[in-house]
């Protein structure tokens, strides 16, 4: 009979816990702006995309030595490449300093973007958590991505310009320029 009490009570407290806890998990959740909570997933969905592209980066410095192969020789490839396009002037000498730097490159590539990809979650986990650095850090990225959209626009990409454009500039404000987002980081 106690031992019943004894349980039905340890449940009980169990469930009220649980449900502080829940009920406090919410609300701080909730005290966050939707801009917020939005970017915040862009930078996760960013980071986590260049995550991906780095390790494919990396996976792929050891496919080179294959794909080279499977083209032919450079004076093939020299070959292949000139009757495309007559225009291109490049020697085997060139065509093989370039298939030795290849791996590096590659190489090189993934580590910046698994860098930038594991920089670009610790922002989107910093703008949840209130983090002014994660703030200026986005703010920077976003600005850069607003230079770089200007400077496609420049190149002869202006439908994507123009829409990277928009996306970078919308976020901009609301990241730098919005009320709630000031009242947020205070």
């Amino acid at each position: 009979m106690v031992k019943k009490r004894v349980r039905k009570a340890v449940k009980k407290s169990l469930r009220k816990t649980s449900l502080k806890k829940d009920s406090i998990l919410s609300r701080k959740f909730d005290n966050i702006p939707l801009s917020i909570k939005i970017i915040s997933i862009l930078f996760y969905v960013a980071g986590a995309l260049a995550l991906a592209f780095g390790i494919f980066f990396i996976i792929s410095v050891f496919m080179i030595p294959n794909l080279v192969r499977s083209l032919g020789t450079p004076e093939e490839i020299i070959q292949i490449i000139t009757e495309s396009n007559p225009g291109v002037q490049i020697t085997v000498d060139d065509l093989s300093n370039l298939i030795s730097i290849l791996p590096v490159l590659f190489a090189g590539a993934g580590i910046v973007l698994i860098a930038l990809g594991i920089l670009y979650i610790f922002i989107g986990r910093g703008l949840i958590s209130r983090k002014q650095w994660a703030k200026v850090l986005a703010v920077l990225f976003v600005a850069l991505g607003i230079v770089q959209s200007v400077i496609s626009l420049f190149g002869g990409r202006i439908v994507s310009g123009i829409v990277w454009l928009a996306i970078f500039i919308t976020i901009e404000y609301y990241l730098a320029f919005d009320e709630q987002s000031k009242k947020f980081f205070r």
